[in-house]
């Protein structure tokens, strides 16, 4: 019985620590995408296009497709509400005495 014990805690000694290792590795290529990113001068959201944009590669081509349909419509959606904003702002009174 004590064997069985032992044994399981072992076991979830090593899950913890694949667990650690797997947040420190994580953290650790996080990391150091940002150096790299520093010294190029990139922000964050511009490492988060990189990643998303060469994972995105690895997709069929039809779900590419249909995704660079789905945000197009999205920019001119989002053009037209900041249009609307614009249009909404009330110009300032300048007096010109």
């Amino acid at each position: 019985m004590g064997h069985y014990r032992v044994k399981e805690e072992n076991l979830q000694r090593i899950q913890l620590g694949l667990r650690y290792v797997g947040l420190d590795v994580g953290q650790y290529y996080w990391e150091c995408l940002k150096l790299v990113a520093a010294s190029e001068e990139l922000s964050e959201t511009d490492i988060l296009r990189r990643i998303i944009r060469s994972w995105s590669e690895t997709l069929p081509p039809a779900v590419r497709e249909k995704a660079r349909a789905e945000t197009t419509r999205l920019e001119a959606w989002k053009a037209q509400v900041l249009r609307a904003r614009q249009d909404a702002t009330p110009l300032k009174y300048t007096a010109s005495h």
